[in-house]
């Protein structure tokens, strides 16, 4: 199977550091115009340099893509280019150190508006122009903690929501306008460079050693490469009939299973 997503234009959102860096350099290899975002000036500029080096076509954009500025900058700028993107990655998500269901309503409203509002303000940016070509791609990259409780509850309720966003509106586009594709990815534990688990490792190595032990079916953490492959996919024509699928990648970490009786 030849996955090549020759002529294609993508925007990942938080695209140049952890999982987001991954499916940008795996969509560009795959063919694909990759454009990136990220609020952070240095690793726009490290990323996009490294695509030069490898002859990859793209390039990163600093931005926030929670904020209407930081929208508003990123859509003016590809109207001006002519790469509307045909492929949209929401990749950007954090638990922002809240932990608590107690948290403040603002603390509430900044993880929801991160991990779930952010990704419907995108798509309702470029979906338009998707109908119009009637072929898109929409990949939300939530997490199993949408799917079973596994971290603070602000995160887990906001991957929930977008879990249901994503399944809601993919069957809404499967009725109205079946060539654009929304499905979501959910990842279980991915060690990245920077990222939470690698600080772990050194802050507290015997939660990092119960978890993987008691938590992981595989007994590690995932990798960058093992996530990056099923984006690409859903990202290609391969993908027309998956409209609101949700797909885990966690190495039989989630444990959920939910049998229901349907009376008559």
């Amino acid at each position: 199977m030849d996955v090549s997503l020759l002529g294609r234009t993508a925007l990942v959102t938080g695209g140049a550091r952890g999982l987001g860096r991954g499916f940008s350099l795996a969509l560009a290899k795959s063919g694909a115009r990759v454009i990136f975002t990220s609020r952070d000036a240095i690793e726009v500029k490290a990323l996009s340099d490294e695509f030069a080096k490898t002859n990859l076509v793209g390039y990163g954009i600093q931005c926030d893509v929670t904020s209407q500025d930081g929208l508003t900058k990123l859509q003016d700028h590809l109207n001006e280019s002519g790469h509307q993107p045909d492929i949209l990655i929401n990749n950007v998500g954090h638990t922002l150190g809240v932990q608590t269901p107690e948290a403040s309503y603002q603390d509430w409203l900044s993880v929801l508006k991160l991990n779930l509002l952010s990704h419907i303000e995108v798509t309702n940016r470029f979906l338009p122009e998707m109908k119009k070509r009637e072929w898109g791609r929409i990949v939300n990259i939530t997490s199993i903690a949408g799917l079973e409780v596994s971290g603070p509850a602000p995160f887990n309720c906001a991957k929930a929501a977008l879990t249901a966003y994503t399944r809601s509106a993919g069957r809404l586009l499967a009725i109205e306008n079946p060539g654009v594709v929304m499905t979501a990815v959910a990842p279980g534990i991915v060690e990245t460079p920077g990222g939470h688990w690698e600080s772990m490792k050194s802050l507290n190595p015997e939660h990092v050693v119960a978890y993987l032990t008691h938590r992981a079916g595989i007994k590690r953490f995932g990798e960058i490469d093992e996530i990056t492959g099923i984006v690409v996919f859903l990202s290609s024509n391969f993908a027309s009939f998956f409209h609101g699928a949700i797909i885990q990648v966690d190495g039989g970490q989630s444990r959920s299973y939910f049998p229901h009786t349907f009376l008559d």
